[in-house]
């Protein structure tokens, strides 16, 4: 895919300045390249999974640092690469007062300002950039699609979506998980379609991407005038539950096809509630739970008031 390679290239051409910039403009350099990743929606997506499917905890390791230049990363290349990001942000931030050069003198021994930077950005900055090369080359970034698919259904399938479900809401659900698997092929995903059995069930989505690791994902639909309400939603994350138990999964995702005329708000009662996707941690394991509204009638984002939202919160799930 052109965009994939495109974007290759550009990770690659933000390195090269920070390697090739003077120790008086890095810091504002480093500003600049991480603004660029958070900007970026596919990359932004790889680092949030980084984040919730990677155990290290950054700020732990790095109060457990030892002297200087004997850092030891992680012992898996995503732990490196969660750490390096760390390190990267405590860099830019007000709050600890940190900077690069101070950094730089865990990995560097060179007196010299500009060559400790060097040596900073092929020890810290390099395990990262690979790592997202890695993710790139691997394809089935499956957070940033479903994120697609849910922007391309409110957009512009809503009516289409909808009159799927309506057809038949006996099967509405299926048809509806039917199409999410069709975007995700189309997106990477070589073969959504695989559903090996487990001792719990077939998960809705189980895919292998490249590897050994399955890939689950349950879909549901959110129809109270259909008796499918929280009750279905919350049979729904319980299902999820066990599939990542039954595949040994940190990972998972929800995603919630809301056919009430009312927009639907997931509220996750953590601390990284107020982030997008919102995100549930429960039993050591982070699952995604994405709405996407495809009512026709729901009120866009911009017009509709906060307090007509239907609220799905964490105990509606958990509990």
């Amino acid at each position: 895919m052109f965009y994939l390679r495109n974007l290759r290239v550009r990770l690659q051409e933000r390195r090269n300045r920070l390697y090739k910039t003077d120790f008086r403009t890095y810091d504002a350099e480093l500003r600049y390249f991480l603004r660029f990743l958070d900007d970026n929606s596919y990359i932004r997506s790889l680092l949030t999974m980084l984040d919730a499917n990677t155990s290290v905890d950054f700020e732990q390791w790095a109060t457990e640092l030892p002297d200087m230049r004997e850092v030891q990363f992680p012992q898996h290349e995503e732990g490196r690469a969660k750490a390096c990001y760390g390190i990267l942000r405590r860099c830019v931030s007000d709050e600890h007062g940190d900077n690069t050069l101070g950094w730089s003198q865990y990995f560097s021994s060179e007196s010299n300002f500009d060559a400790r930077l060097r040596d900073f950005t092929e020890a810290v900055v390099d395990p990262l950039i690979n790592f997202l090369h890695d993710q790139i080359d691997d394809g089935g970034n499956v957070l940033y699609l479903i994120e697609r698919f849910k922007l391309k259904a409110e957009w512009f399938r809503r009516k289409d979506l909808y009159a799927l479900y309506e057809g038949d809401t006996s099967v509405g659900e299926a048809s509806l998980d039917q199409e999410l698997r069709a975007n995700l092929f189309e997106g990477g995903i070589d073969y959504p379609f695989s559903q090996p059995s487990s001792p719990s069930g077939k998960a809705d989505i189980v895919a292998l991407l490249g590897s050994d690791d399955p890939l689950v994902l349950e879909v549901k639909v959110f129809d109270p005038v259909l008796s499918r309400g929280k009750s279905h939603l919350r049979q729904g994350f319980h299902q999820l539950l066990r599939y990542a138990g039954d595949y040994n999964q940190s990972l998972g995702y929800l995603v919630i096809f809301n056919c009430s005329d009312r927009q639907l708000a997931i509220s996750s009662e953590e601390p990284s509630g107020a982030e997008f996707p919102p995100r549930i941690t429960y039993g050591g394991k982070t699952f995604f739970v994405i709405p996407i509204d495809i009512h026709p009638d729901t009120a866009s984002a911009s017009k509709e008031k906060p307090s007509s939202r239907l609220v799905i919160g964490y105990r509606d799930l958990i509990d």
